[in-house]
């Protein structure tokens, strides 16, 4: 996310830049194609890195009236490790070639860039750090982006070549994105497509795909992304591993106030190293065709008298520009050419020599490098225009501006952004008063910033990956009113999460940043009203379409004409649209609809999911259906999804009996009865629909839940597509063998114990309220109630912050407080804690921590692990452990002896046995410890925080948050004791 909210003579034929060096743009293959990249019939090698290469073809470029191309001096075909300075990577991938329309012998080359994830240096060449930075999976699945940029006015051929020796036989084939354009295309050969771009005055941003290049990407919660297929991985999305795109944009005559005139204080800079020009006396900086550069350890931080800077198409330019003082009243960035972000690493801090932002700094958002950086000054109304530019492989945001954001206006058109391969990578912010229209966004993170009034967004193209949402206008409360969004096509979206995050989805208000886990920091005093978003696609997968976490009141948000064309491989409860409404400290919820009676505050229309319209009376809005809707019940007045035409028809009766909304059921096999009116009847359960038989106006059937949580539909259709639904949440968990009750509210170990302070530790998620014990068939299922929710905030698996254990003696033992009798045995590592006698076996519950020692599984006595287990989280507050009953063998889970207990689940390096140590309430509140010790750490035991094993100066507390302990008082049992405190088994009532 970007937090700037707190955060001497015009050149004639500028345009034609010949070459030495460099094959024509769009020759038909390359002189070698082998040596690029291996044939079609070996997919996995398509974008390994190739060989460096030059060419002695002369280009051909165009400068008619009508059609201007471009080449590089500097042209070198590389995807490999980073290039010279003066050195502009071409891809070998693909070319390109312009003809207009109309004259087939007018032929000419345009030049196909290229961008390589972190400029080539690969994942093992991070300078400076080692940390994540989000451009893993791209740099390790091979990942580039190639464009072509041109100026035209009429119709115009453009031939893109596949230059990596793979072939297609039909037109078919290849695919033009957003697919809404619906160009006339057709095979020149069998690489080489020719797409018709007709005539227009904004343009056409668009890829063009070849079907060999077309790869499946996957994930799954332990590895992230990858386009290997495996046993457990969920689809994401389909994308090209090496992107084309072409940038037809509109003829700017050298008249138009985008060009700088010859006059007044402008400096034409020579192609080469860019002088320091924090000192200019310069008002206009006139970069001419050919390619630039800044270096590692430079961005302009330009003076208050400088107002536009200018790169001409075939304009390379490796830098960014700051600019200082914010007295200028317009300011202007234009033209087509490109200012790339290549030479510097991510997270490029200025205050510490354009190194990565070092290992103890929290952040950089004021001083790291952007690409375009401004001050705007209160009181004074200041306009910009930023048109035509391509911004490549940004460090960091590409876009700021610091100061008064209401005097700040911006006018935005014909905007490129490629290469946005790390996370913080934003979209543009746009402020009060600002337009944008006709651009293209690759983007890692929050792509359009809607955090402004009267703003204005149309025809945008986007490439999402994994990183942050489409559109976004949270993170804190806001006054805003009058958003108008129209036209944006989704192209390809990479995001996921393995849990229900906050930050992601295509429309998004986000939880607030400084807290994301926190449901408190709404302010009832703000309002967010009259936001429309009109004509939004999605093309491919997504992994969800909405989730608003409302800060503000939120008054008249209109989503129409919204499609997706499908969900990802993720399950639906991953899947869901949130809208919830949070509260400020006081406990005072924001409100959604107007003030008038019956004014909903969000309105979906025409919202449409693969072929089926969206619509709350009908039967396919909720959870597990297409729609996905899983809303707070609190809004349900206050919200509705409607279609153009409505069904006509008389909505049907229908009355439900034998099932009960959020209760566990005793079998897998329920019986369901009930009246109606209509002539059909259908059951549908996790999505298979079985019609039970009507007759004299009732029906019944029996139905067969096969998970653990089971979504049923009861829908009866009546005439001219009139339906009426009702729906409930069955948990299956097999057959109950007995139960444990632990008493709400002894989350505090042994009395004295203290939550983190951080949102993500929310009250109650520690609090064990119970333990039940299945046998379904061949598997076991634990499963433990908890009093809070348990929020998984770290999109870990289903859960992040708990570590449930559970201990299996053969047979109950009790134990008086503090008893250390010989029996006595020492829980897993870690917990400061032992069981009064032996146990059996041990189950280890944990989100995270996989490749661990003691990561989640079954254990023997001995500590050796016997197999894996499987976790879900069912209704946000039972934690369902469910493994193979071969691991136990005989054992009799009826008689034995249990002991149950919480802890807090940490990283190697933060505890022992991924148990985060509970230290004393001085080091919690940062008196004896590090400032911040309390934020993810429990108080109120003993000892201080140790950065050697143990972790902790004291181990005579038990790290346990809660415990099972039947009839014994938790609070005495858990008192610290030399060796740790001695829990008792508990016998399990039947």
């Amino acid at each position: 996310m970007t937090v700037a909210t707190h955060m001497k003579k015009t050149v004639k034929k500028s345009l034609v830049f010949l070459v030495s060096l460099g094959l024509a743009g769009g020759m038909a293959s390359l002189a070698n194609p082998a040596s690029a990249v291996a044939a079609s019939k070996a997919p996995t090698s398509v974008a390994a890195p190739v060989a460096a290469q030059s060419s002695p073809t002369k280009p051909k470029v165009a400068d008619t009236p009508t059609l201007k191309t471009w080449w590089h001096a500097g042209a070198f075909k590389s995807a490999g490790p980073a290039i010279a300075a003066k050195q502009v990577r071409q891809s070998p991938f693909y070319s390109a070639r312009v003809i207009e329309a109309g004259k087939p012998r007018k032929v000419y080359d345009s030049f196909t860039y290229l961008s390589v994830p972190r400029n080539g240096k690969g994942n093992d060449r991070k300078p400076g750090y080692t940390s994540t930075d989000g451009a893993e999976f791209a740099s390790d699945a091979h990942m580039t982006m190639s464009w072509t940029s041109f100026e035209y006015s009429e119709d115009t051929w453009v031939n893109v070549s596949l230059t990596t020796g793979q072939r297609v036989s039909s037109v078919d084939q290849v695919t033009i994105r957003p697919r809404s354009l619906a160009f006339k295309k057709k095979l020149v050969d069998d690489h080489t497509v020719a797409i018709k771009v007709p005539a227009s005055r904004t343009g056409y941003r668009f890829s063009v795909e070849f079907a060999p290049q077309v790869r499946m990407v996957y994930a799954d919660a332990k590895d992230g992304l990858t386009i290997k297929k495996a046993e457990g991985k969920r689809r994401v999305e389909s994308e090209p591993q090496n992107a084309m795109l072409v940038f037809a944009q509109p003829l700017v005559a050298s008249s138009s106030t985008l060009i700088p005139a010859d006059k007044g204080k402008t400096l034409y800079l020579k192609p080469g190293q860019v002088p320091n020009l924090d000192d200019t006396k310069a008002q206009v900086l006139y970069f001419k065709p050919g390619t630039y550069w800044m270096g590692s350890q430079y961005s302009a931080l330009l003076p208050a008298n400088v107002k536009w800077i200018y790169l001409a198409p075939g304009a390379y330019v490796k830098g960014a520009f700051r600019f200082r003082g914010g007295q200028q009243r317009l300011y202007k960035v234009t033209g087509y050419g490109v200012l790339s972000g290549e030479q510097y690493v991510y997270e490029a801090d200025t205050e510490g020599g354009y190194d990565h932002r070092a290992a103890n700094k929290d952040n950089c958002h004021s001083s790291c490098v952007k690409m375009l950086q401004f001050e705007s000054t209160k009181g004074l109304e200041q306009k910009l225009t930023l048109q035509g530019v391509t911004i490549k492989e940004p460090p960091y945001h590409s876009f700021v501006v610091y100061g008064d954001e209401d005097s700040f206006k911006m006018d935005v058109s014909d905007y490129q952004q490629v290469g946005s391969w790390y996370w913080q990578t934003d979209g543009l912010e746009l402020y009060k008063g600002s337009r944008m229209r006709h651009t293209f966004f690759h983007s890692n993170d929050d792509v359009l910033k809607l955090y402004h009034s009267d703003v204005s967004v149309r025809d945008t193209v986007i490439w999402k990956n994994e990183n942050g949402p489409v559109i976004q206008w949270g993170w804190s409360p806001r006054n805003i009113d009058g958003i108008t969004v129209d036209g944006t096509s989704i192209i390809h979206n990479r995001m996921y999460f393995n849990s229900v995050g906050y930050n992601t989805c295509i429309f998004n208000s986000s939880s607030h940043w400084e807290d994301m886990n926190s449901t408190t920091k709404a302010d009832p005093s703000t309002t967010i009203r009259n936001l429309t978003f009109t004509n939004t696609t999605v093309e491919g997968m997504t992994n969800c379409a909405i989730r608003i976490y409302a800060l503000s009141n939120t008054q008249n948000v209109r989503i129409k004409n919204f499609h997706v064309d499908a969900w990802n491989g993720q399950p639906y409860t991953l899947q869901q649209n949130v809208l919830k409404l949070f509260t400020n400290p006081q406990g005072k919820a924001v409100t959604l609809g107007g003030p008038e009676k019956g004014a909903k505050g969000l309105i979906l229309e025409n919202y449409t999911v693969g072929d089926e319209t969206i619509r709350k009376a009908g039967d396919n809005w909720a959870i597990a259906e297409p729609g996905r809707i899983n809303f707070d019940p609190a809004t349900w007045d206050m919200w509705d999804a409607v279609a153009s035409k409505e069904p006509s028809g008389q909505v049907p009766s229908l009355t439900v009996k034998g099932l009960t909304d959020g209760s566990v059921v005793a079998s897998r096999t329920v019986h369901v009865s009930g009246t109606t009116n209509a002539g059909k009847v259908v059951a549908d359960v996790n999505g298979k629909k079985t019609e039970l038989p009507v007759s004299q106006g009732s029906y019944a059937g029996d139905l067969t839940l096969n998970l653990v949580e089971n979504r049923v539909r009861i829908t009866a259709y009546g005439d001219k597509g009139a339906s009426a639904s009702q729906r409930y949440s069955l948990t299956a968990y097999g057959n109950l063998v007995g139960s444990l009750k632990d008493p709400q509210g002894d989350d505090d170990g042994d009395g004295d114990y203290i939550y983190p302070t951080d949102g993500a530790f929310n009250k109650g998620s520690f609090d064990l309220t119970g333990v039940k014990v299945y046998r379904d068939g061949d598997k076991i299922c634990l499963v433990a109630s908890m009093a809070g929710d348990v929020r998984n905030p770290w999109s870990a698996n289903q859960m992040s912050t708990q570590r449930l254990n559970y201990y299996l003696s053969d047979t109950a033992v009790a134990a008086a407080p503090g008893d250390q009798a010989a029996t006595t045995t020492p829980l897993l590592p870690g917990t400061n804690t032992n069981a009064a006698g032996a146990w059996r076996y041990a189950v280890v519950v944990d989100g995270r921590n996989a490749d661990s020692q003691y990561g989640p599984g079954v254990y023997d006595k001995d500590g050796r692990k016997l197999g894996g287990i499987d976790l879900d989280v069912v209704g946000g507050r039972q934690v369902v452990a469910s493994f193979d009953a071969s691991l136990l063998g005989a054992f009799d889970l009826a008689k034995a002896g249990y002991q149950v207990s919480m802890y807090s689940s940490s990283e190697d390096g933060e505890g022992v046995g991924n148990v985060r140590p509970v230290y004393s309430l001085d080091c919690h509140k940062g008196v004896t410890c590090p400032a911040g010790t309390g934020d993810y750490r429990f108080g109120g035991g003993r000892g201080e925080v140790s950065d050697k094993s143990p972790f902790d100066t004291d181990l005579t507390d038990s790290n346990a948050i809660d415990a099972v302990t039947g009839s014994t008082d938790q609070h005495a049992v858990m008192k610290p004791v030399e060796g740790g405190p001695v829990l008792p088994y508990v016998a399990l009532d039947k």
